[in-house]
């Protein structure tokens, strides 16, 4: 068997792919654990992919997107290494400019989700195939119990013959937030942000509340997401807002940001 382990730079799928790395179903299995840039990722997420190796023995894979605005060219990857990954939303830039060059004009957004397969799904299912080539793998993605049945139902996992769900079906019991949080207790290293940041600063999926407290914590990609905005004329954030929307209400008072709008959408970055 042969497993692409999908690593998004969280602690699910950190969890996830120690699972598979340690458990006795599949330690005859042929593991590529991988890891799609966008060149978004918080510095935080990095040194966290950086322990992983460092304390687990895993091979992480790191991979960026390759792009062209060239008709009929389509995305394909490159690996790099933490010294030579993106870290200026370059990778980002060139996906958006790819996905510009034919009918569709914009950034990504609800209506267009693009981002997600363009800079993680696509790169990541080409370099599985140049690897163990076509049909000839599964995917293991670190999906939790929150995750159900929004985005898989246990009808789905049983019929699933191309992906598989350990932190679902390999525990007693589908593994939650609870039991997340007391399994890296026990772990030689954290990842060092809350989960409310996410891995990519600034994610256009986040509620209103957690885009306002990226912004406090401090972002790089202010500057990125007003140039972008005027560049294709639209913006990505719910709602219409603009990147200086968020951080005009991430100057209120905090009586004011206590009303902000908490809902945000699932991201698709595990895969």
């Amino acid at each position: 068997m042969n497993i692409v382990v999908s690593i998004s730079g969280g602690r699910s799928s950190a969890m996830m792919a120690r699972t598979l790395q340690t458990s006795e179903k599949y330690k005859d299995a042929r593991k590529l654990y991988v890891f799609a840039n966008t060149g978004m990722e918080r510095p935080e997420t990095i040194e966290f992919l950086q322990n992983i190796e460092k304390h687990w023995g895993i091979d992480l894979v790191k991979i960026e997107g390759v792009y062209s605005t060239v008709p009929g060219v389509g995305v394909r990857y490159k690996v790099v290494e933490y010294e030579t990954m993106d870290m200026k939303a370059k990778v980002f830039s060139e996906a958006i400019e790819q996905y510009n060059k034919g009918t569709y004009s914009g950034l990504p957004s609800s209506a267009a989700p693009f981002c997600s397969r363009v800079m993680k799904s696509d790169p990541i299912t080409k370099f599985a195939k140049d690897i163990f080539g076509k049909q000839k793998y599964i995917m293991s993605l670190g999906f939790r119990r929150e995750d159900m049945p929004r985005r898989i139902s246990w009808p789905e996992i049983h019929k699933d013959e191309s992906r598989i769900f350990p932190l679902l079906t390999d525990f007693p019991e589908p593994v939650g937030l609870r039991e997340l949080g007391a399994w890296w207790d026990k772990q030689p290293f954290k990842l060092g942000i809350s989960s409310r940041l996410g891995n990519c600063e600034l994610c256009w999926k986040k509620s209103d509340k957690n885009l306002v407290e990226a912004i406090q914590h401090g972002t790089r990609f202010v500057g990125w997401w007003r140039e972008h905005e005027e560049k294709y004329q639209n913006t990505a954030f719910r709602h219409k807002k603009s990147i200086d929307d968020f951080v005009r209400m991430a100057q209120m008072p905090q009586t004011m940001q206590m009303n902000f709008d908490d809902t945000g959408e699932e991201c698709a970055c595990t895969f």
